[in-house]
């Protein structure tokens, strides 16, 4: 009898035709069928950065809040869940009156104080902003690189909107539509036991539509390190010259994203809130 297996972010049940990945015949996920069940207090979040790893993850940030500082006029706090090493908070910072995190890793606690950034030390917990809540403050969320990490994403969304709809999210995921997982397939360092799937813009689509939630934009990302590395690029133009004119002609016709965010389209985001 066939395997089958249900899928993390819609539920449909999908027959399992090999024992590596499905691919969600609902919502356009690939699913990992050697996930692992991790508990991010204590193994498997971000480590604590070195300079040159703090600076790499501070100068993708900044490139994320060329995306989010326009709505910071609607929303005056931000809260990244899932944050890391904090640098979403201290880039936030420069555009929000409020930006905090939540963090469930206790290895990072010492680094937090020790470089002032806020974030409290625990999965989201409504209770901790209930003091802008209690203020009618609009919040903006961030969501990076969290919901593939999550066995539930819609649950993780719908709880945190459950006392507040005043909000709006930015989500970004890595996507097996881009061009780092065609070339290198399950071998792409984003295909790892910790990831329940890996998305695909529709999949994005999906989750705005199973919670009602309006679209106001969505896209492509790429790693500040893939986007400058001239070799790299370079090898990859020589190696997908049909896509390179495809990229051209978008870039030139549409170029709110950078050249190299619409030509590897590694990972994906959308920007959803309340109706």
């Amino acid at each position: 009898m066939m395997k089958k297996i249900n899928c993390p972010i819609c539920f449909k049940t999908n027959n399992c035709t090999d024992d590596v990945s499905v691919l969600c015949s609902n919502c356009k996920c690939l699913i990992n069928l050697k996930v692992s069940n991790y508990d991010y207090a204590n193994k498997g979040g971000q480590n604590i950065p070195d300079k040159k790893k703090h600076d790499a993850r501070l100068e993708n940030c900044k490139l994320r809040f060329d995306i989010i500082k326009k709505y910071s006029d609607k929303y005056q706090t931000f809260v990244d869940v899932g944050t890391g090493s904090g640098e979403m908070i201290i880039v936030g910072k420069k555009f929000f009156n409020h930006s905090i995190g939540f963090e469930p890793s206790k290895e990072l606690n010492d680094y937090y104080k020790e470089h002032q950034i806020e974030v409290y030390n625990s999965e989201f917990d409504y209770k901790k902003i209930q003091p802008f809540l209690k203020k009618n403050i609009n919040i903006f969320y961030s969501l990076n690189h969290v919901l593939e990490h999550n066995p539930n994403p819609i649950k993780l969304i719908s709880d945190i909107t459950f006392y507040n709809k005043k909000i709006a999210f930015y989500i970004e995921v890595p996507l097996y539509t881009g061009i780092s997982f065609k070339d290198q397939g399950f071998n792409w360092k984003l295909w790892y036991d910790q990831h329940y799937a890996l998305y695909s813009i529709d999949t994005l689509k999906y989750i705005s539509k199973e919670l009602n939630m309006q679209i106001l934009e969505h896209g492509f990302r790429t790693f500040s390190s893939d986007s400058y590395s001239f070799k790299k690029n370079l090898f990859l133009f020589i190696k997908h010259p049909i896509r390179f004119l495809n990229t051209c002609l978008l870039y030139f016709t549409n170029n709110k994203h950078t050249f190299m965010d619409i030509f590897l389209r590694d990972y994906g985001y959308i920007i959803i809130k309340y109706k």
